[in-house]
């Protein structure tokens, strides 16, 4: 890939980056610093609007590329045509949250990361929100997403435009999840997303 210096400054300047944590892992680790957990994992949304989700787990055929993506675009209410995966690099920090070390194995990654996945949606689309509230000088409850927009009566702005802005807010410690009764993406059948991956031979 051929990549000026301007482009990516143009890609990464305006993007919002959210980390999730593993207790377990950043307790065995070596203190450096401030007593902060270090991240396990991020959801990065860029300024095309793209989304991006950097996995802890290996992709084996058991579909987590795709399935641990969608539990991140339900609570983000995301465009799922803009979702894209990264394998993360072998590193501590992406231990397993139920095996404390670095594996995918026995069914596990699912229903160790279905709640966390969820959250960091979650908090991502209320900073994208508060964002959104503090531009138009209204109240975060009057906005509303979906399909990675952000709007509030005439006001819109895609999660492109306003992550810049949301990067700098801080990450809400209370985020609700959604109700099961409220999912439109969890348990419906959609594309796999490496499947082009496999085929052009990139994975």
């Amino acid at each position: 890939m051929s990549l000026s210096r301007r482009g990516f400054l143009q890609g990464s300047a305006a993007s919002l980056a959210i980390a999730f944590y593993v207790p377990t892992v950043a307790k065995a680790l070596p203190k450096l610093g401030p007593p902060a957990p270090p991240p396990n994992a991020f959801l990065r949304i860029g300024a095309d609007d793209s989304v991006t989700v950097v996995l802890a787990h290996s992709e084996m055929g058991q579909g987590i590329w795709t399935g641990l993506a969608m539990l991140i675009a339900e609570e983000l209410e995301c465009d799922w045509a803009k979702v894209r995966c990264e394998h993360a690099p072998a590193a501590p920090v992406y231990g397993h949250p139920m095996m404390g070390m670095q594996m995918t194995g026995g069914s596990s990654t699912t229903n160790g990361e279905f709640q966390r996945y969820r959250m960091v949606g979650a908090v991502a689309r209320d900073m994208l929100v508060r964002a959104a509230a503090a531009r138009w000088k209204t109240k975060p409850a009057k906005c509303t997403v979906a399909s990675g927009v952000v709007t509030a009566g005439k006001q819109r702005a895609t999660f492109g435009e306003l992550a810049e802005a949301a990067m700098k807010l801080t990450p809400s410690a209370d985020v609700k999840l959604k109700d099961p009764t409220a999912w439109r993406l969890i348990g419906t059948p959609v594309r796999r997303l490496d499947t082009p991956e496999k085929i052009t031979g990139r994975a």
